[in-house]
């Protein structure tokens, strides 16, 4: 083991979910004071009841009341989109001698829900949802459940007159549409933003659109025109930003279906899509998503980019490129860069130049863009990949399948290298990724010359490779390894990732009967170079049975590759919900077009997971994925983007 030479770092972090609601809270408000053709959002207070889960006080205690009800016990309301909806409810209340009187102007009324408020009984709000209602009078308390469903139909910008009465009558089979995206089964983060749905035509004709959202919560209709795709079969229609704060409420339901339908506009070739269940969480994608970016022409094209997911409105800033890279040994000027990693603040990178053959390395002070330290003078190379350690002081690199420990600063002094009885016993290591929360180190192993794989020592070509794990204590010591996921005929298991918490691991798997690579490098189908058969699988930290995430991988070979998780979990429907972030080449609906043998470039995507520690994972617990918005300058000519690097915190790009 090595010395303890600094201390554990932080704690895992955890999503505020107090300012996530407010600032929902301020979006559902805005939209309502935007939309309404009535008064704004809500009924204001005439006894100066709180608002926002508060409630109007009665007179005090009401003299011999033995027991309280609320009626009714259940109550639904209509809402109308861009306005408040009311209900009034009424506390009845039994005194000692058996009689009963309405008493609903002397209890005091209260509702945890943020988005309501009720006075003398009426329950106010302009938000979808289940809320709950309470009455009390002292220690006596009583309750109802209102279901407040939003309900009607939104013009879109752009529709054409008449549009919604085209799409009133009785749908043709043969000119039924097919929503391409989103994908059935998709999770959207709250943050996300106006989003597309696309839909392949039934029908050349279809030209006016209505999606249609319907549930326990929802009986939501956005008309508006479809507009024609390159993809000549097809057209977009768009779900406005301001619509997806009460998305999420409604999300709460037990069926949210949505549905397309399109028409010409005089109401010919009506045809309706197949439904899909498609969500929207509370929580929102947070931090700094670093990621690598390439035109597909040559390396020299590369660059990094980063999103502030914080921000998430806003596109992705470049944060470097080759012009800043500094000459290699042997005097090229501007070598590529990658295999980029993030200490977990997002104030340190360490970045690879000239690819994993020169290896040569530079750790770089993100707030500046500043080199701190920089090996580019040993011909033979220095560092590939590299992790930090949580408080960023420490990192591991991984050079010609050994592990060092290093001082991230401007030293790069050289602690020792990891696990000698490993690599004593013909393993070589690579890959390495600290957990956030500093208890567990994961790594790569492979064999050269065995299981198919060659003898070259770079790394990123690790045919037959398993996934080992040691126990850390977050400051430079470590356990034995054990391995995680052991070595399995005709496959390879890589790019490990541990969760926030430092509960799960994700990493990709990829077979050897798979599709071959395409391109001039790692073209063997499970070298794990881009490999087009790599799907994401997830195993908790102790062990057991990987699980595949079956709806975040889809049903080809679509080269989902390099998860990471993002830097903090939230809830959902009672379990953890995970952020993983990956690139793809499936097709981003029809705008892009995907391939399932590497021809195409990949793109970012993110997929929900839903976990719960110590518990028995049942099933997939993934969520389909969603496509990373605002990724191409120009969608006629997409550029390639993958290794998402996910931080804490997205620092502003020096000017």
């Amino acid at each position: 083991m090595m010395p303890r030479v600094f201390s554990p770092g932080a704690a895992p972090r955890t999503v505020n979910r107090g300012a996530l609601l407010l600032a929902l809270a301020t979006a559902i408000a805005a939209s309502a004071a935007a939309c309404s053709s009535g008064d704004g959002a809500g009924a204001t207070s005439s006894s100066g009841g709180a608002q926002g889960g508060g409630g109007s006080s009665g007179s005090g205690a009401v003299e011999g009341l033995v027991s309280l009800r609320v009626e009714p016990g259940a109550a639904s309301v209509a809402l109308a989109y861009g306005e408040s909806a009311a209900v009034q409810l009424a506390a009845i209340g039994r005194f000692q001698d058996g009689s009963e009187r309405d008493v609903t102007a002397q209890v005091s009324w209260g509702t945890s829900d943020l988005f309501a408020r009720v006075d003398a009984g009426e329950l106010t709000t302009a938000s979808p949802g289940r809320v709950r209602v309470i009455a009390a009078d002292g220690p006596l308390t009583a309750s109802a459940d209102v279901t407040v469903k939003l309900a009607g139909t939104v013009a879109l910008p752009g529709a054409p007159p008449g549009a919604s009465a085209a799409l009133d009558g009785a749908p043709e089979a043969a000119s039924a549409p097919a929503i391409a995206y989103p994908l059935d089964g998709a999770l959207f983060p709250s943050n996300i933003g106006e989003v597309e749905v696309h839909v392949r035509k039934g029908s050349a004709g279809q030209r006016v659109g209505r999606i249609e959202i319907v549930g326990d919560l929802i009986d939501l209709r956005l008309v508006g025109a479809c507009e024609p795709l390159p993809d000549e079969g097809g057209c977009a229609m768009a779900l406005p930003a301001e619509v997806v704060p009460m998305l999420v409420r409604t999300s709460d339901g037990e069926v949210m279906e949505t549905r397309v339908r399109l028409a010409a506009e005089d109401g010919a070739e009506l045809g309706e899509s197949a439904a899909i269940d498609v969500r929207w969480a509370s929580a929102a994608l947070s931090g700094g998503l670093y990621y690598w970016r390439t035109d597909g022409t040559t390396l020299q094209s590369a660059a990094i980019y980063r999103y502030d997911l914080d921000d998430a409105a806003s596109p992705p800033e470049l944060f470097w490129e080759n012009e800043q890279s500094p000459p290699l040994a042997n005097g090229q000027e501007m070598p590529c860069m990658g295999c980029h990693a993030l200490a977990q603040a997002g104030d340190k990178m360490a970045l690879t130049f000239g690819g994993s053959g020169p290896s040569s390395f530079a750790l770089v002070d993100v707030a500046t863009a500043d080199i701190i330290a920089l090996r580019n003078t040993d011909a033979a190379g220095f560092a590939t990949m590299t992790t930090f350690s949580p408080d960023g002081e420490l990192m591991v690199n991984a050079f010609r399948g050994a592990l060092t420990l290093r001082r991230a600063d401007e030293t790069l002094e050289a602690l020792g290298d990891l696990f000698a009885p490993t690599t004593d016993e013909g393993e070589r290591l690579t890959q390495p990724f600290w957990s956030p929360d500093g208890k567990h180190l994961a790594f790569v192993a492979w064999q050269p010359g065995e299981n198919g794989a060659g003898d070259e020592l770079y790394g990123d070509t690790v045919r037959g490779a398993q996934i080992l794990i040691a126990g850390s204590d977050g400051a430079g010591a470590f356990e034995a390894p054990r391995a995680l996921v052991p070595r399995a005929q005709d496959r390879s298991h890589y790019y490990p990732a541990i969760s926030d918490d430092g509960a799960f691991v994700v990493f990709n798997t990829s077979r050897c009967d798979g599709p071959p690579g395409n391109g001039p490098y790692g073209n063997d189908p499970c070298d794990t170079y881009d490999d087009n058969s790599a799907r994401l699988q997830i195993i908790p930290v102790d062990g057991g049975a990987p699980v595949d995430l079956a709806r975040a991988n889809g049903d080809d070979t679509w080269a989902n590759s390099w998860p990471r998780f993002g830097p903090s979990h939230d809830t959902y429907r009672g379990k953890n919900l995970y952020w993983v972030a990956f690139s793809s080449r499936r097709p981003y609906g029809l705008r892009l077009a995907g391939s399932s043998d590497g021809t195409t470039t990949p793109q970012l995507w993110f997929a929900a997971v839903t976990l719960s520690p110590g518990a028995a994972q049942g099933g997939d617990p993934s969520f389909a994925p969603v496509w990373m918005p605002r990724q191409n300058d120009d969608m006629a000519h997409p550029t390639g983007n993958h290794i998402p690097q996910w931080a804490e915190k997205a620092l502003p790009v020096p000017q």
